[in-house]
């Protein structure tokens, strides 16, 4: 006869992903966490851009290269747009740009990596030596 309690042994002290991941987070380095809190920021204030901003997007004073003050954070740019406010709008296009480029970039990848795997022989060695080149 045989017995399946070592297999649930195994299946016990088996953990779940969910698990795993939790503990890799635990022990990542003060370096991660601090990126990663700082991307969080980033993306709450470019989602939030519209509440955050002290003023509108394309609101223009007359006050242009004004230096720091209680009205303007930042100061103001030639035009005499508050550059506090371009900063926080900028961050939405950054992580568009991002993002974009990320998906572009994958969509390229994996394109050109199932073309090797796909047809083999040479294309496979030119693709391979241009990776190698990047």
């Amino acid at each position: 006869m045989t017995s399946y309690e070592p297999i649930a042994q195994i299946h016990r002290l088996r953990r779940s992903r969910a698990t795993r991941a939790k503990t890799a987070l635990k022990k990542a380095p003060f370096s991660a966490w601090f990126g990663i809190l700082v991307i969080i920021g980033y993306v709450i204030v470019a989602v939030f851009a519209h509440w955050i901003a002290p003023y509108g997007e394309t609101q223009v004073f007359s006050e242009a290269f004004a230096p720091w003050s209680q009205q303007f954070k930042l100061g103001t740019d030639q035009l005499g747009r508050d550059m506090l406010t371009r900063l926080i709008y900028g961050a939405r296009n950054t992580i568009g740009i991002a993002v974009a480029t990320t998906l572009l970039s994958f969509a390229v990848g994996v394109s050109l990596g199932l073309l090797a795997a796909l047809y083999r022989g040479w294309l496979d060695q030119i693709l391979s030596r241009a990776v190698d080149v990047l």
